[in-house]
């Protein structure tokens, strides 16, 4: 008997819910939101939703905690008194050097480990959830003091069980590699957007004649600033290198062009082309 809480029910943790369900005896939703504890029951997402760590914690054997960064960090230290003895706790959180600080500093009763499932939507909520999210996507586990092999099974299973791919990272390098492909393209769209709002100030066409190449390249910024405030501030080092690297990119490719190096340029455009149409394959 297998009774699951999912502590938080928005994008990612209805999804999870709706992947694992047929998999487990009883998922528990932990959410502040009535309306939204309503839906995820009405809905069939969950079978009950519990408004406080209090109803929805202790008969949990694992925990998932599906919140903003910092706030998974938070519930870390204060959530633990409600958690079963031998549950085993992970979290969806997309940075993880800090989370895995804070599951090292569980007691001992408790089995904790670190994920970063790699997907998601610029939409977020309950109404977006989707249980085919996972499916096929790498779901990186990060090993902390307090994972046991009983819990790396229980998670490594739970990932399966959504339909995802595991990859076991060490948090650091987790956070370098999640800060080039997935931090510092968030900044460059967000930025990119930033400078396109402003020339469109000037130029009242602007938007009219924004077109896919656009849309695909910024969609990211239409993301939930919350979280990604919290990516950015508990990955800030790692995603200002990444952003150096770019930048440092960016300005070779700016150099061949004010020259007009037709050779220069075509060599970093195949070699961009030859390397993003292997992500194809």
């Amino acid at each position: 008997m297998t009774t699951i809480a999912i502590v938080g029910l928005g994008l990612m943790g209805a999804s999870l819910a709706k992947a694992v369900r047929p998999h487990y005896d009883h998922i528990i939703g932990v959410t502040r939101h009535e309306e939204t504890g309503r839906k995820a029951v009405a809905r069939g997402i969950v079978d009950v939703a519990a408004m406080n760590y209090e109803m929805g914690l202790p008969a949990a054997d694992i925990v998932v905690l599906a919140a903003p960064v910092r706030i998974i960090i938070s519930q870390l230290q204060t959530a633990h008194h409600y958690f079963k003895d031998g549950a085993v706790i992970t979290d969806l959180g997309s940075t993880k050097r800090e989370i895995v600080a804070a599951m090292n500093a569980l007691p001992n009763q408790f089995g904790a480990v670190g994920s970063h499932p790699m997907c998601g939507k610029e939409i977020s909520g309950i109404d977006a959830a989707d249980e085919a999210l996972y499916r096929n996507k790498t779901w990186v586990i990060c090993p902390t003091l307090r994972t046991t092999p009983a819990a790396h099974e229980a998670i490594t299973q739970l990932a399966q069980n959504a339909g995802a791919n595991t990859l076991e990272v060490d948090a650091a390098r987790h956070d370098a590699i999640a800060a080039m492909v997935s931090h510092l393209p968030y900044s460059v769209a967000a930025a990119l957007t930033s400078a396109a709002d402003g020339f469109s100030q000037s130029e009242p066409l602007t938007w009219n004649v924004a077109a896919s190449g656009f849309r695909d390249t910024t969609r990211v910024a239409a993301g939930d600033v919350t979280m990604m405030l919290d990516i950015l501030l508990t990955n800030a080092d790692k995603t200002l290198a990444a952003i150096r690297d770019f930048q440092f990119n960016l300005d070779q490719f700016a150099a061949m062009l004010e020259r007009k190096d037709e050779p220069g340029l075509r060599a970093f455009m195949d070699m961009a082309a030859r390397t993003r149409r292997e992500l194809n394959k």
